[in-house]
C-alpha cells in the first residue's frame, strides 16, 4: 500500500475540480485529499541523511517515512471553499446552512505548510535536534531507539495539527466567525497549520473574506465549465 492509501479517510470521496492549464493539454481532475507526511520528506531528508557524521547510526535504523503513523489526510482550501459553497459552471455562492464537513477541525495542507517558520521549519528545527541527540549518544540513539524517537516526534507533531485545528472553537465554527461583521481576525487559526504566533492571514485575510472565496468560487466554476 502506497503513501496515499495508507492515509485515505472517510471523506475521501469529497472532492473539487481542478484545472491544470498545460499549454497543449488543459485538463481538468478531482482533486482528492491531500496525503501529508507528518514528519515532512525534506526536512528529514536534509538532516538525518544529509549529515555524513551521523550516517552509520542512520543506516543501522530501519524506519519508513510512508508509514501510516506519518501520514495523515488532509484538506485544502479547494475542499473547504466546495463544502461551503453551491457551485455550477456558472459561479456560486456561500451556503449558510450547511453544517460542519467530515474533515472538520484538520488544518489545510496548503495554509502555512512552508511559509516562513511556518509547519516545515518546525520539522526540521526537530530534525536538528534528533541530530544533535545521535551526535550526543555517540551514535548510541541508532536502530530501534532512533526508529522509536522519530515515531515519538511525528506523534508529537500529529497531535500538535490535532490542537491547532481546534483553534478558535474547530474550523467550522472559525468558518462562521469570518463572515461576522466585523469578522474575526484570527478566523484562519485552526486552518493554519503553523503555530499560534507564526499564523499567517495573507492567503485569505479576515478584510477580504468574501473575495478570497470568490475567487475560489470562480476557479472552480471555471474547472467545471472544463477547458
Amino acid at each position: 500500500m502506497n503513501y496515499i492509501d495508507v492515509c485515505e479517510p472517510n471523506w475521501s470521496a469529497h472532492t473539487f475540480e481542478r484545472m491544470v492549464k498545460a499549454k497543449a493539454n488543459p485538463f481538468v481532475f478531482d482533486k482528492k485529499y491531500e496525503a501529508h507526511h507528518i514528519l515532512c520528506v525534506a526536512p528529514v531528508t536534509q538532516e538525518l541523511l544529509g549529515d555524513k557524521k551521523i550516517r552509520g547510526a542512520v543506516e543501522q535504523t530501519k524506519w519508513c517515512i510512508n508509514k501510516e503513523l506519518n501520514m495523515l489526510a488532509m484538506p485544502l482550501w479547494g475542499h473547504t471553499v466546495k463544502w461551503y459553497c453551491s457551485i455550477d459552471q456558472g459561479g456560486g455562492d456561500i451556503d449558510v446552512d450547511v453544517g460542519a464537513p467530515p474533515f472538520k477541525n484538520i488544518p489545510q495542507h496548503d495554509f502555512d505548510h512552508n511559509c516562513k517558520q511556518g509547519y516545515t521549519w518546525e520539522v526540521e528545527e526537530e530534525m536538528k535536534k534528533l541530530v544533535q541527540e545521535i551526535k550526543d549518544s555517540e551514535h548510541k540513539l541508532k536502530g530501534d531507539s532512533l526508529a522509536g524517537a522519530l515515531d515519538d516526534c511525528a506523534n508529537d507533531f500529529a497531535d500538535k495539527l490535532k490542537k491547532r485545528g481546534k483553534r478558535k472553537g474547530g474550523t467550522h465554527k472559525a468558518w462562521k466567525l469570518a463572515q461576522q461583521e466585523p469578522p474575526d481576525p484570527n478566523w484562519c487559526h485552526p486552518f493554519s497549520m503553523a503555530s499560534d504566533s507564526k499564523v499567517s492571514s495573507v492567503g485569505f485575510p479576515a478584510r477580504n473574506f468574501q473575495g478570497k472565496v470568490d475567487q475560489w468560487i470562480n476557479r472552480i466554476a471555471q474547472a467545471i465549465a472544463g477547458p
